[in-house]
């Protein structure tokens, strides 16, 4: 019974790992813009109990969906919880082609950003792009069992051609 009633909460937190938010779900997903500013929350540690955490690697993902236009990532920062920027992961702007991804990683020894720690990232298109998908990808990297989980990004800024 223990088993089974486990295999049922891992089911619906699985479950609720695919649920799109409301404001996703409201939003034309076929709109073209100019630019983004997009959050990413990513976490180097979460806790299991009040006195233990464990340490995660974040992998940032951002995918260009749009299948004709080049997006290009102006800025990608990471901020620990407390909003402080502790890098900037670009040397100089990444164009990304149609359908082409870019992934920047926190080594899982890096608890610099803390249990808040965020992505902010612009990008920009000459002529107009879809929104691409940034996430933040989490593990323990242990190897055996532990945390992993993505983090969806949410943007708050955008611009569109006047």
């Amino acid at each position: 019974m223990l088993k089974r009633s486990i295999c049922l909460g891992l089911l619906a937190g699985s479950l609720l790992l695919f649920h799109t938010p409301m404001d996703v779900q409201s939003q034309d997903l076929t709109e073209k813009v100019l630019g983004e500013t997009i959050y990413v929350p990513a976490y180097s540690r979460v806790f299991s109990h009040p006195n233990r955490s464990d340490l995660l690697a974040a992998t940032l993902a951002v995918h260009n969906v749009d299948p004709e236009a080049t997006i290009t990532l102006q800025q990608v920062d990471y901020h620990n919880e407390d909003g402080t920027l502790l890098r900037t992961l670009l040397d100089a702007p990444v164009d990304l082609a149609p359908l082409q991804s870019k992934t920047v990683l926190i080594p899982i020894n890096d608890t610099s950003g803390g249990v808040g720690a965020n992505f902010l990232l612009v990008w920009s298109s000459d002529s107009g792009a879809l929104s691409p998908i940034a996430e933040a990808i989490m593990t323990s990297g242990s190897g055996g069992p532990g945390p992993s989980f993505t983090s969806r990004g949410r943007v708050i800024k955008r611009q569109t051609a006047e």
